[in-house]
């Protein structure tokens, strides 16, 4: 293969990946800074929602959120294995989900446009959003 052929390929590929972000979509995630949101949206303080959210190497502890109550944590993406992964336990009365809140698929697909995860706990589940407004559900509570 030529070397103009390769440096015509380089180009090439940079131009169609300043497309692709400057369209606000990227096959590739550049972004190292993330923050994960874990906000009460249930209807009653009756019971409050009880969390546990850790990763391999770090425990972010128990919470205790009421009504419009937020956790939320920031971290660096690994690039390099094992990959970057949290997990959070989500308890309301007797209801009970365990949620993977970031994995590095989560990235690409969702949380690399804003550097930002939703996610809110309401009566009939879970939800998601990565902009804080429009969220959907991913998950019903068990």
């Amino acid at each position: 293969m030529s070397k103009t052929w390769v440096i015509l390929c380089f180009v090439a590929a940079i131009f169609f990946q300043f497309l692709a972000t400057a369209n606000g979509w990227s096959p590739f995630c550049t972004k190292t800074k993330f923050t994960v949101h874990v906000v009460d949206g249930l209807s009653s303080n009756a019971q409050p929602l009880l969390l546990h959210c850790w990763s391999r190497d770090q425990d972010l502890g128990n919470h205790t959120l009421y009504i419009g109550g937020d956790f939320f944590f920031h971290f660096r993406q690994r690039f390099f294995p094992p990959p970057t992964r949290f997990q959070c336990d989500m308890n309301w009365g007797p209801k009970h989900l365990q949620v993977t809140v970031f994995d590095k698929d989560r990235v690409k697909d969702d949380c690399c446009k804003t550097g930002t995860c939703f996610w809110r706990a309401q009566d009939d589940g879970i939800y998601y959003s990565n902009s804080n407004s429009s969220y959907f559900k991913v998950y019903a509570w068990e």
